[in-house]
Parts: C-alpha cells; sequence; structure tokens
C-alpha cells in the first residue's frame, strides 16, 4: 500500500456529486474508510437538499455538504471551488433523454476545465453504438456518458473514467418464488458470464483507487465489476442464503417483451461481454489496480449482495 500512497499530500479536497445516491455514496464512504486516504482527501457532498437525512448523515461524518446543479456551468463552478479532483456522475433516468444528460456532463466538464481540476472521475459507460458499429443503437444511458467522456478527452482534462458494470440490485426482481423453491428467468444462456456490480460495497473502492494511483487509471478505462457471475452461479447463491432451490430458465430471445433500452442492454452482455473487447482482460486489471492500493478488504459476491439485501 505504501508505495502507491506515498505521493499523497495532506488536505486535499475531492468534490463528489451524487454524494447521497449510490455511486456518490459509495464513494464518499471508500473514501472515508479507508486508513490512508481519509488522511488525505477531505470530502465535499454535492446534494440538491443539504437538510435531509442522508445529507445530515454525511455532514456528521466529516463531509461538507453544499448544494449544486448540473445545469448550470456558474454553480458547478462555484461548488467545485479549491478542489483538487472531482468525481462527476449523471442520472440519465432524471428526464430520460441522451441530450440532457449530455449538456449536464459537458457543463460539469467544462467547469472543471476553467478550475483547473487536477483529476477528473467520470462515472462513464461502454459507447455502445460504436462498440457494436450500430447494431445497438438504442442503449441511450450509455452512449450519452460515452459521449461525455469523449467530450473529457477533447479537452485534454487530466481524468479518469469508470465504468460500472451491471448493477446486482437490478436483478432479485428476475428471482421469484414458485412454490417451495426459486425460480430465475433471463436472456442468457445459464454459462453467461455477466460483471456484476455491488454498487454501495464495492464502486467507490474504484474511484478511490484512481485517486490514489492515478499514473494508472487517468485516460484510460478503469472496468468497475465486483465480479463475473453467470445465472447459475445466481442461483447457486439464491439456493446458499434460502435453502430453497432455485431453477433457471433461458428465455428465448423471440419471446422478448421489454423495452428496446433494456433489450439492447442484455444484448450487449450476451454478445459483448458488457464491456466490449478486452472486457476480462480489463477487469482483471482494475482489480489489480484496487488491490494495489490496499485498504479496501475484498469484493463482494453475489451472494454478499443477497445477504445484503435480506433476501
Amino acid at each position: 500500500m505504501k508505495s502507491v500512497l506515498r505521493h499523497l499530500n495532506m488536505s486535499k479536497l475531492i468534490t463528489v456529486f451524487g454524494s447521497t445516491g449510490n455511486q456518490g455514496g459509495s464513494v464518499v464512504r471508500a473514501i472515508l474508510q479507508h486508513p490512508e486516504l481519509s488522511k488525505t482527501w477531505k470530502i465535499r457532498g454535492i446534494t440538491r437538499n443539504p437538510n435531509k437525512p442522508d445529507a445530515q448523515a454525511m455532514i456528521a461524518k466529516g463531509v461538507e455538504m453544499v448544494q449544486a446543479d448540473l445545469n448550470s456551468k456558474e454553480s458547478i463552478l462555484e461548488a467545485i471551488k479549491g478542489s483538487n479532483a472531482v468525481f462527476g456522475v449523471t442520472n440519465y433516468w432524471e428526464k430520460a433523454s441522451l441530450e440532457h444528460e449530455v449538456k449536464q456532463g459537458k457543463n460539469l466538464a467544462d467547469a472543471a476545465k476553467e478550475a483547473g481540476i487536477e483529476h477528473l472521475v467520470w462515472s462513464s459507460l461502454p459507447y455502445v453504438s460504436k462498440v457494436t458499429e450500430g447494431k445497438l443503437h438504442n442503449l441511450h444511458h450509455f452512449d450519452s456518458k460515452a459521449m461525455v467522456e469523449e467530450y473529457i478527452t477533447s479537452l485534454s482534462l487530466p481524468a479518469s473514467f469508470v465504468l460500472p458494470g451491471y448493477f446486482m440490485s437490478n436483478i432479485p426482481g428476475s428471482i421469484r418464488p414458485d412454490g417451495s423453491h426459486y425460480s430465475l428467468s433471463w436472456l442468457f444462456r445459464p454459462d453467461t458470464q455477466i460483471p456484476m456490480l455491488d454498487v454501495p460495497s464495492d464502486f467507490g473502492k474504484f474511484v478511490a483507487s484512481c485517486l490514489a494511483d492515478p499514473s494508472s487509471t487517468q485516460g484510460k478505462h478503469t472496468m468497475a465489476a465486483s465480479g463475473w457471475f453467470t445465472p447459475l452461479d445466481v442461483c447457486k447463491a439464491v439456493e446458499a442464503c434460502t435453502g430453497a432451490k432455485c431453477d433457471y430458465n433461458e428465455i428465448p430471445i423471440d419471446q422478448y417483451s421489454g423495452s428496446k433500452e433494456l433489450f439492447d442492454n442484455l444484448m450487449m452482455i450476451l454478445d459483448y461481454d458488457y464491456y466490449g473487447p478486452g472486457a476480462h482482460d480489463g477487469v482483471k486489471t482494475s482489480h489489480q489496480i484496487v488491490d494495489s492500493v490496499g485498504g479496501f478488504g475484498k469484493f463482494a459476491a453475489f451472494e454478499d449482495f443477497l445477504k445484503e439485501i435480506g433476501l
């Protein structure tokens, strides 16, 4: 740990957008709980309402909480004033608009450039339309973040790009009680490997590692996945947690009846390993960076996630 962290100085400031949300909250906890980074980095959290309980809980832990509006570059500039680093994340589902999310991301990038931020860590995703050469073109909440990533790069900002894997929290809705046992139905083959992420537990570890070891992450993709898990692994975890049998059912693709966006998301996993070419090596390298920093504990298994949510 010391070899990676020896270059860090005391009293740096990181501003964390979405600090009371899933990703930003994970970043705050990862820094606060780390034996070295907690001494090095002061945290400023961005929230819409500093008076809400989640924000007050952060304040009680020593986090400075301020308001900011991603729709206003001036508001962002005021919020990040004096920061050495910024963690940026946007919420596509706020308006379900690619254009809106890209505009917010560009506002953040422009503000970071103007403020002279030393390190921007952007929560990005694969540029699906490009990776698949247009075969999958409905995954707007991926492409929007990738477009912002390209814009950040065009500004020559010192930036790391952390790409969260498939959220474990998306999965319990597909695990259904079926009499005395459970069933899981998906479009995937039983052995399809999915790079899953327990966001509250693990996402912040990847972002905090970017702060600790920027030379290994700036200008690169850090693939934030807790691990690779198959549908059969999910069923085994359900069985371990409940003591009841879990059956897996592969749904034929031609029987899918959900949204185009979700379909493309699933196809990105099935046909492109979610991250595209080099996915497995990328996840392995990202784990090695986190491990080299040290102090974060182990990555969550799916069984750990199920226990945490109380299945």
